[in-house]
Protein backbone atom coordinates (compact mmCIF):
# COMPACT_ATOMS: atom_id res chain seq x y z
CA UNK A 1 0.00 0.00 0.00
CA UNK A 2 1.29 3.38 -0.88
CA UNK A 3 1.98 5.20 1.74
CA UNK A 4 2.23 9.65 2.27
CA UNK A 5 5.84 9.64 2.06
CA UNK A 6 5.82 8.14 -1.29
CA UNK A 7 3.15 9.79 -2.51
CA UNK A 8 5.31 13.18 -1.91
CA UNK A 9 8.34 11.54 -3.87
CA UNK A 10 5.60 10.82 -6.81
CA UNK A 11 4.47 14.34 -6.72
CA UNK A 12 8.02 15.58 -6.56
CA UNK A 13 9.53 13.64 -9.12
CA UNK A 14 6.37 14.77 -11.45
CA UNK A 15 7.05 18.14 -11.48
CA UNK A 16 11.35 17.84 -11.61
CA UNK A 17 10.37 15.59 -14.85
CA UNK A 18 7.68 17.96 -16.30
CA UNK A 19 10.22 20.89 -15.38
CA UNK A 20 6.97 22.47 -12.72
CA UNK A 21 8.01 23.93 -9.80
CA UNK A 22 6.73 21.58 -6.86
CA UNK A 23 5.44 24.08 -4.11
CA UNK A 24 3.25 25.24 -6.59
CA UNK A 25 1.76 22.60 -7.43
CA UNK A 26 -1.13 22.87 -5.25
CA UNK A 27 -1.52 26.69 -6.47
CA UNK A 28 -1.94 25.00 -10.16
CA UNK A 29 -4.30 22.55 -9.30
CA UNK A 30 -6.86 25.51 -7.60
CA UNK A 31 -6.48 26.76 -10.78
CA UNK A 32 -10.12 27.36 -12.08
CA UNK A 33 -9.37 25.88 -15.56
CA UNK A 34 -8.07 22.77 -13.58
CA UNK A 35 -10.15 22.14 -10.70
CA UNK A 36 -13.06 20.82 -12.66
CA UNK A 37 -10.69 18.17 -14.88
CA UNK A 38 -9.45 17.17 -11.70
CA UNK A 39 -11.96 16.78 -9.72
CA UNK A 40 -13.98 14.83 -12.99
CA UNK A 41 -10.71 12.94 -13.02
CA UNK A 42 -10.48 12.15 -9.82
CA UNK A 43 -13.30 10.85 -9.21
CA UNK A 44 -13.02 7.65 -11.14
CA UNK A 45 -10.20 6.59 -8.62
CA UNK A 46 -12.77 7.64 -5.48
CA UNK A 47 -15.03 5.08 -7.46
CA UNK A 48 -12.80 2.55 -8.22
CA UNK A 49 -11.31 2.83 -4.45
CA UNK A 50 -14.79 2.25 -3.34
CA UNK A 51 -15.86 -0.65 -5.29
CA UNK A 52 -12.48 -2.13 -4.46
CA UNK A 53 -13.78 -2.09 -1.24
CA UNK A 54 -17.38 -3.17 -1.99
CA UNK A 55 -16.20 -6.33 -3.35
CA UNK A 56 -12.87 -7.31 -1.52
CA UNK A 57 -14.13 -10.08 -0.28
CA UNK A 58 -16.45 -11.16 -3.01
CA UNK A 59 -15.10 -14.11 -5.16
CA UNK A 60 -17.11 -13.42 -8.26
CA UNK A 61 -16.20 -9.70 -8.86
CA UNK A 62 -13.52 -7.46 -8.99
CA UNK A 63 -12.91 -3.84 -9.47
CA UNK A 64 -10.64 -1.82 -11.54
CA UNK A 65 -9.34 0.94 -13.60
CA UNK A 66 -7.68 1.20 -17.27
CA UNK A 67 -5.85 4.08 -18.72
CA UNK A 68 -9.57 5.41 -21.53
CA UNK A 69 -7.62 5.87 -25.17
CA UNK A 70 -8.54 9.60 -25.89
CA UNK A 71 -9.73 8.71 -29.56
CA UNK A 72 -13.75 8.72 -29.59
CA UNK A 73 -14.48 5.79 -31.32
CA UNK A 74 -12.25 3.63 -29.03
CA UNK A 75 -14.58 2.71 -26.39
CA UNK A 76 -12.54 2.76 -22.86
CA UNK A 77 -14.25 2.64 -19.08
CA UNK A 78 -13.43 5.56 -16.54
CA UNK A 79 -13.79 2.51 -14.24
CA UNK A 80 -14.99 -0.98 -14.27
CA UNK A 81 -15.97 -4.11 -12.64
CA UNK A 82 -14.72 -8.07 -13.72
CA UNK A 83 -17.17 -10.28 -13.42
CA UNK A 84 -14.91 -13.73 -12.80
CA UNK A 85 -17.75 -16.08 -13.83
CA UNK A 86 -18.94 -14.47 -16.69
CA UNK A 87 -15.82 -13.53 -17.65
CA UNK A 88 -16.77 -10.42 -18.73
CA UNK A 89 -16.09 -6.70 -17.73
CA UNK A 90 -18.80 -3.94 -16.79
CA UNK A 91 -17.85 -0.66 -18.04
CA UNK A 92 -18.40 2.42 -15.58
CA UNK A 93 -19.04 6.21 -16.32
CA UNK A 94 -17.79 7.86 -13.28
CA UNK A 95 -20.08 11.40 -13.65
CA UNK A 96 -20.62 14.32 -11.19
CA UNK A 97 -23.64 16.55 -11.03
CA UNK A 98 -23.51 19.50 -12.29
CA UNK A 99 -22.02 22.56 -10.57
CA UNK A 100 -24.64 24.17 -8.95
CA UNK A 101 -27.19 22.63 -10.43
CA UNK A 102 -29.57 21.45 -7.12
CA UNK A 103 -32.89 23.20 -7.71
CA UNK A 104 -35.67 23.18 -5.26
CA UNK A 105 -38.10 23.16 -8.30
CA UNK A 106 -38.47 24.73 -11.64
CA UNK A 107 -41.18 25.19 -14.00
CA UNK A 108 -40.30 21.85 -15.89
CA UNK A 109 -39.30 19.91 -13.03
CA UNK A 110 -41.59 21.10 -9.97
CA UNK A 111 -39.38 19.03 -7.37
CA UNK A 112 -36.60 19.18 -6.40
CA UNK A 113 -33.45 18.13 -8.14
CA UNK A 114 -30.03 18.00 -9.75
CA UNK A 115 -28.41 17.46 -13.09
CA UNK A 116 -26.29 15.32 -13.66
CA UNK A 117 -23.19 16.14 -16.52
CA UNK A 118 -22.95 13.28 -18.94
CA UNK A 119 -21.99 14.44 -22.04
CA UNK A 120 -18.47 13.94 -24.36
CA UNK A 121 -15.60 16.49 -23.72
CA UNK A 122 -15.15 17.02 -27.35
CA UNK A 123 -17.91 16.72 -29.90
CA UNK A 124 -17.50 13.80 -32.62
CA UNK A 125 -16.24 15.12 -36.22
CA UNK A 126 -17.69 14.07 -39.28
CA UNK A 127 -15.00 11.49 -40.33
CA UNK A 128 -15.70 9.57 -36.68
CA UNK A 129 -19.39 10.01 -36.96
CA UNK A 130 -19.54 7.93 -40.47
CA UNK A 131 -17.11 5.51 -38.75
CA UNK A 132 -19.65 4.96 -35.91
CA UNK A 133 -22.67 4.89 -38.06
CA UNK A 134 -20.95 1.73 -39.91
CA UNK A 135 -21.65 -0.30 -37.25
CA UNK A 136 -25.29 0.37 -37.54
CA UNK A 137 -26.36 1.62 -34.29
CA UNK A 138 -27.39 4.94 -34.87
CA UNK A 139 -27.51 6.61 -38.49
CA UNK A 140 -25.20 9.94 -39.48
CA UNK A 141 -28.06 11.88 -38.90
CA UNK A 142 -28.86 10.41 -35.52
CA UNK A 143 -24.98 10.78 -34.72
CA UNK A 144 -25.11 14.79 -36.12
CA UNK A 145 -28.11 15.44 -33.84
CA UNK A 146 -26.13 14.06 -30.80
CA UNK A 147 -22.42 14.86 -31.67
CA UNK A 148 -21.74 15.62 -27.90
CA UNK A 149 -23.96 12.98 -26.61
CA UNK A 150 -23.61 8.79 -26.05
CA UNK A 151 -25.36 5.86 -27.01
CA UNK A 152 -26.21 3.41 -24.03
CA UNK A 153 -23.78 0.52 -25.42
CA UNK A 154 -20.67 3.11 -24.47
CA UNK A 155 -20.88 1.71 -21.01
CA UNK A 156 -22.86 -0.41 -18.72
CA UNK A 157 -23.52 1.96 -16.21
CA UNK A 158 -23.33 5.37 -14.69
CA UNK A 159 -22.18 6.66 -11.56
CA UNK A 160 -22.48 10.10 -9.63
CA UNK A 161 -22.02 12.09 -6.61
CA UNK A 162 -24.47 14.91 -6.12
CA UNK A 163 -22.40 17.35 -3.46
CA UNK A 164 -21.06 19.18 -6.81
CA UNK A 165 -24.64 20.17 -7.14
CA UNK A 166 -24.10 22.68 -4.43
CA UNK A 167 -20.81 24.39 -5.55
CA UNK A 168 -20.96 27.90 -6.28
CA UNK A 169 -18.02 29.82 -8.16
CA UNK A 170 -16.65 32.71 -6.58
CA UNK A 171 -16.08 36.27 -7.19
CA UNK A 172 -12.12 34.90 -7.24
CA UNK A 173 -13.13 31.93 -9.94
CA UNK A 174 -12.43 29.28 -7.60
CA UNK A 175 -15.29 26.62 -7.10
CA UNK A 176 -16.59 26.09 -3.18
CA UNK A 177 -18.49 23.68 -1.83
CA UNK A 178 -21.42 26.55 -0.19
CA UNK A 179 -25.15 25.54 0.07
CA UNK A 180 -27.81 28.45 0.37
CA UNK A 181 -29.77 28.37 3.37
CA UNK A 182 -33.05 26.93 1.62
CA UNK A 183 -30.30 24.52 0.52
CA UNK A 184 -28.83 23.03 3.93
CA UNK A 185 -32.73 23.08 4.90
CA UNK A 186 -33.56 20.58 2.71
CA UNK A 187 -30.45 18.77 2.76
CA UNK A 188 -30.72 18.34 6.72
CA UNK A 189 -34.76 16.57 6.21
CA UNK A 190 -33.11 14.65 3.35
CA UNK A 191 -30.08 13.32 5.15
CA UNK A 192 -32.10 13.49 8.78
CA UNK A 193 -29.28 15.58 10.48
CA UNK A 194 -29.02 19.20 11.82
CA UNK A 195 -25.55 18.65 11.32
CA UNK A 196 -23.42 20.65 8.12
CA UNK A 197 -20.42 18.34 8.75
CA UNK A 198 -22.34 15.37 9.30
CA UNK A 199 -24.36 16.37 5.72
CA UNK A 200 -21.02 17.02 4.37
CA UNK A 201 -19.83 14.15 4.78
CA UNK A 202 -22.71 12.13 3.56
CA UNK A 203 -22.48 14.09 -0.02
CA UNK A 204 -19.00 12.90 -0.46
CA UNK A 205 -19.49 9.35 0.03
CA UNK A 206 -22.92 8.52 -0.88
CA UNK A 207 -22.86 7.45 -4.58
CA UNK A 208 -25.51 6.67 -7.01
CA UNK A 209 -25.68 4.36 -10.28
CA UNK A 210 -27.44 3.69 -13.00
CA UNK A 211 -27.74 1.37 -15.77
CA UNK A 212 -27.12 3.68 -18.86
CA UNK A 213 -30.33 2.83 -21.21
CA UNK A 214 -32.43 3.98 -18.51
CA UNK A 215 -31.74 7.17 -18.92
CA UNK A 216 -32.48 7.79 -22.42
CA UNK A 217 -35.90 9.46 -23.79
CA UNK A 218 -36.61 6.26 -25.50
CA UNK A 219 -37.17 4.31 -22.28
CA UNK A 220 -38.59 7.22 -20.69
CA UNK A 221 -41.47 9.83 -20.93
CA UNK A 222 -39.89 12.63 -21.80
CA UNK A 223 -38.59 13.61 -25.42
CA UNK A 224 -35.01 14.43 -26.39
CA UNK A 225 -35.08 18.16 -26.86
CA UNK A 226 -31.91 18.49 -29.64
CA UNK A 227 -33.98 20.41 -32.60
CA UNK A 228 -32.83 17.83 -34.87
CA UNK A 229 -33.09 15.01 -33.20
CA UNK A 230 -35.11 12.73 -36.12
CA UNK A 231 -37.09 10.47 -33.41
CA UNK A 232 -37.44 12.89 -30.04
CA UNK A 233 -39.73 11.01 -28.29
CA UNK A 234 -37.64 7.47 -29.10
CA UNK A 235 -34.47 8.94 -28.86
CA UNK A 236 -31.86 6.58 -28.27
CA UNK A 237 -29.32 8.65 -26.75
CA UNK A 238 -28.38 9.74 -23.36
CA UNK A 239 -28.98 13.29 -22.44
CA UNK A 240 -26.52 15.75 -21.75
CA UNK A 241 -27.48 16.91 -18.13
CA UNK A 242 -30.16 14.12 -17.18
CA UNK A 243 -32.32 14.98 -14.16
CA UNK A 244 -32.10 13.01 -10.65
CA UNK A 245 -34.95 13.27 -8.94
CA UNK A 246 -33.81 13.94 -5.31
CA UNK A 247 -37.02 12.67 -3.56
CA UNK A 248 -37.63 10.09 -5.42
CA UNK A 249 -34.65 8.81 -7.64
CA UNK A 250 -36.55 6.99 -10.26
CA UNK A 251 -33.67 4.60 -11.46
CA UNK A 252 -30.58 5.49 -9.78
CA UNK A 253 -29.83 3.75 -7.26
CA UNK A 254 -27.21 3.55 -4.02
CA UNK A 255 -23.47 1.98 -5.26
CA UNK A 256 -23.05 -0.11 -2.42
CA UNK A 257 -26.32 -2.07 -3.93
CA UNK A 258 -24.63 -2.53 -7.03
CA UNK A 259 -23.77 -6.10 -7.04
CA UNK A 260 -28.17 -6.89 -7.28
CA UNK A 261 -28.04 -5.46 -11.15
CA UNK A 262 -24.34 -7.38 -12.21
CA UNK A 263 -26.32 -11.04 -11.70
Amino acid sequence: MTNEHEVTEKLKQYCIEHGLDFLTLADVLNEPKVVPMVRGIGYEYVVTAYLRKLFEDDERFVAGKTIVNSQLYVKGSDSEIFDKEANKFIRLECKLAKNGSFSMGSRNSNYPHCNIKIMRSRTQGEAVIKKLALNGEATEVELTAHKDSYLPSTFDFVITNLRNAFYITTNEDTFKFEPTDEQWSYLEIFFNTSSHANIDNELKFSHYYIKSEDLTPKNNTFSCNRKTCPNPSDCKFIPNYPIFKMSHPMNWKHLKDIRQDLL
